[in-house]
C-alpha cells in the first residue's frame, strides 16, 4: 500500500527552490526510519510516497506516478533494495525510459557493499541515521547542481542544537579519566550505534519488548560515557517504557531517541577532530 505525503511551500525553511517540485519514493519498511527521511525531505520542500519493500516499489512504478527520485532501504521482507533496483533498472532499459536516481538508505557503506549496490544500478548511498543537510548535499550533487541553501540562521540553530547534544563537563570528566583511550571509545561508539540502531528499530516495530528493553539499556549505558545525555535519557525511557510492554510509546520514543542520537553524532564527530589534532 502507498502512503502519500505533503509538503510546506517552497522558500518557508531555506531549501532549494529547484527541489521543491520534487516528488520521491520512499522505500523502507520501517515506519520510524520513514519519517526521518521524510521529514528531512519536507524540509526540502519535496514530495513523497513510500512503500514498504521493493514488490510494492515496483507496483508504484508501474502506476504511472512520476517519481524524481527513489530512496532505497537495502534490507527489507518480500523483496530486498539490492533486487527491487536490479528489476527497475532492467524494466527501464527495456522501455527506453531514462534511469530514475535511486539512493540507497543504509547502515552499511564498507567498500565492497557500496561496488554491490553501484553494480546493479543505484545512483549514491546514504548512511543511516539520515539528516537533512546529508541528504541535501547528495541532491544537489545529482539532481540540481547547487550547493546546500541551508541560511546562516538555521546553521547556527542547528550548530547549536548539536552543541547542546552533549553535556562537556560530563565529557570532560571521563576525558580526563581515560585520556587517549577516548578517541577509541568514541569510534567505537559512532561505529556501533547505527546498526544497534536499527536492531531497536526492528525490536520498536515487531512490539518485541525483551529486545527494546536490551537495546535501550545498551544504547543508554554506552551514552553516559560521552555526556550524552539527552540521548541516555530517551533511551532509558525507552527501556521503562519496554519493561512495562507500553508498546503505545515506543514508537514516539525511538522517533525522537534517532534524531538526538544525530545531533549527538555530529557534537562527537567535531570533538573527535579536536582530540586527534590535540
Amino acid at each position: 500500500m502507498r502512503n502519500a505525503a505533503h509538503v510546506m511551500e517552497p522558500g518557508q525553511n531555506g531549501f532549494q527552490p529547484s527541489l521543491a517540485a520534487k516528488h520521491a519514493l520512499i522505500v523502507d519498511d520501517m515506519p520510524v526510519m520513514m519519517k526521518i527521511l521524510g521529514r528531512a525531505l519536507s524540509e526540502m520542500g519535496i514530495t513523497f510516497d513510500h512503500v514498504e519493500n521493493g514488490s510494492l516499489a515496483l507496483e508504484a512504478l508501474g502506476e504511472g506516478t512520476h517519481y524524481d527520485m527513489i530512496f532505497m532501504d537495502i534490507m527489507m521482507p518480500v523483496m530486498d533494495g539490492v533486487e527491487a533496483t536490479k528489476r527497475i533498472r532492467a524494466l527501464e532499459k527495456e522501455a527506453g525510459r531514462e534511469a530514475i536516481p535511486i539512493f540507497a538508505v543504509t547502515t552499511k557503506m564498507s567498500g565492497p557493499e557500496n561496488a554491490t549496490y553501484m553494480k546493479v544500478g543505484m545512483t549514491d548511498c546514504i548512511k543511516k541515521p539520515v539528516d537533512r543537510v546529508s541528504v541535501e548535499v547528495m541532491l544537489g550533487r545529482h539532481l540540481t547542481g547547487e550547493e546546500p541553501s541551508v541560511v546562516a540562521e538555521d546553521e547556527e540553530n542547528i550548530f547549536m542544537e548539536t552543541m547542546e547534544a552533549v553535556n562537556w563537563d560530563t565529557f570532560r570528566e571521563y576525558n580526563s579519566v581515560l585520556k587517549s583511550g577516548m578517541v577509541g571509545l568514541i569510534e567505537d561508539y559512532l561505529i556501533a550505534a547505527p546498526s544497534l540502531l536499527e536492531e531497536m528499530g526492528k525490536a520498536v516495530q515487531a512490539r518485541q519488548c525483551s529486545r527494546v528493553y536490551m537495546f535501550a539499556n545498551q544504547f543508554k549505558s554506552a551514552s553516559v560515557t560521552f555526556g550524552a545525555e539527552k540521548v541516555a535519557h530517551l533511551a532509558a525511557k525507552l527501556e521503562i517504557c519496554a519493561g512495562k510492554e507500553d508498546e503505545d510509546r515506543m514508537d514516539s520514543l525511538f522517533f525522537d531517541l534517532h534524531i538526538a542520537y544525530e545531533h549527538t553524532k555530529q557534537a562527537l564527530k567535531q570533538k573527535l577532530i579536536i582530540l586527534k589534532n590535540s
